[in-house]
């Protein structure tokens, strides 16, 4: 009787422990399932202004909004150049990216109503973000379809000036000659200047300048110290509401975002959308201010531009040309585009509120 007791005793004991295993195995199935992990494409340095106060604050807001359910995980080098993240994300070789809107133009045109050259007198990057999502969501959402792609955060960085080491620009006739980098969105005005274009991505600012290929770059304020190029320029010329701005988005293939669950979803759109817009725009008002009080310590000789200037790009052929581009497709959406712009403006001066 003692050994039959024992035994069953044994028996009940083993399978406490097999259930506890099982039970441990499901958790572990189950916790494994709850989990979404974001591969995130990166091509940016954590130094990097976009990466520092709109990307890695937008990723720490997703975990914390979902519970740490969702987790973005960035990858250690980038798995395509800028100009070709839409084309990445659309064939599903990263999850998410950053996307800056300037190198993808031609494939949407939604975000490039920020970046029209010298048509907004406002310099603020968190109105211009606020405004650029408003005005998304209610004209372009539906009538620009983006193939593969879902959108879940637009934002506007801080105002272009333009930045060299050959002379100072006090008038426009004196950037002629000047080779300058610039991202395509600002070609216009550097044309209208008589400067020589140059185009690359910001993020090559620092080598290009250092190795003479370019004599300055257009860049906003709080981007020289984050591309390290603060230490390696002499002038700079800023300009009333700024020359013009960049723009970026954040984007999902739209195979993974469709798998998502619901609650994730939600998670990610409850910090996504104008909760970003507001977040990151403000941190690089923010930075603009920081940056702008370090210039004169590190030696940059500051000339502030007048209306006058601006009154006479806006006249000029090359950005006359490039506005009229934008409407001219605008309106091949069904849009309005003169009524898009007085929306965008109504935005920004909402959006300061």
């Amino acid at each position: 009787m003692q050994r039959t007791a024992k035994a069953k005793g044994g028996r009940r004991m083993q399978y406490r422990i097999l259930s506890s295993a099982v039970a441990a195995v499901l958790m572990a199935a189950v916790s494994a399932r709850a989990e979404t992990t974001v591969v995130f494409n990166n091509y940016l340095s954590e130094q990097n202004e976009i990466m520092r106060n709109v990307i890695r604050p937008w990723a720490d807001a997703v975990e914390q909004a979902s519970n740490a359910e969702v987790k973005i995980d960035f990858t250690a080098s980038s798995m395509a150049p800028p100009p070709r993240q839409l084309e990445m994300i659309r064939s599903g070789v990263a999850d998410a990216a950053m996307n800056i809107s300037s190198f993808t133009a031609s494939q949407w045109i939604a975000p490039i109503i920020a970046e029209l050259p010298v048509l907004f007198e406002v310099d603020s990057a968190e109105q211009h973000s606020v405004a650029l999502w408003r005005t998304y969501e209610k004209y372009f959402r539906e009538a620009e379809n983006i193939e593969g792609v879902h959108v879940v955060a637009l934002f506007a960085l801080s105002g272009n000036h333009v930045w060299n080491n050959k002379r100072p620009i006090k008038e426009l006739a004196d950037a002629h000659g000047i080779k300058l980098r610039v991202n395509p969105n600002g070609t216009a005005v550097v044309e209208a200047m008589g400067g020589v274009v140059i185009s690359r991505p910001a993020v090559e600012s620092f080598e290009i300048i250092t190795r003479g290929v370019a004599d300055g770059t257009v860049l906003p304020i709080s981007s020289v110290e984050g591309l390290g190029v603060l230490k390696e320029l002499k002038y700079a010329t800023l300009y009333p509401g700024s020359l013009y701005r960049s723009t970026g988005s954040i984007v999902f293939n739209r195979g993974f975002w469709d798998s998502i669950p619901d609650a994730e979803k939600t998670a990610i759109e409850k910090v996504s959308g104008e909760a970003l817009a507001r977040l990151g725009g403000a941190n690089l008002d923010r930075a603009t201010e920081e940056t702008r009080a370090k210039l004169q310590d590190a030696g940059v000789d500051v000339f502030e531009a007048d209306m006058g200037q601006i009154e006479a790009l806006r006249e000029s052929k090359p950005v006359v040309a490039a506005i009229e581009e934008w409407k001219a497709r605008a309106a091949d959406l069904g849009l309005e585009a003169d009524e898009v712009i007085e929306f965008y403006r109504e935005q920004l001066q909402q959006a300061q509120n």
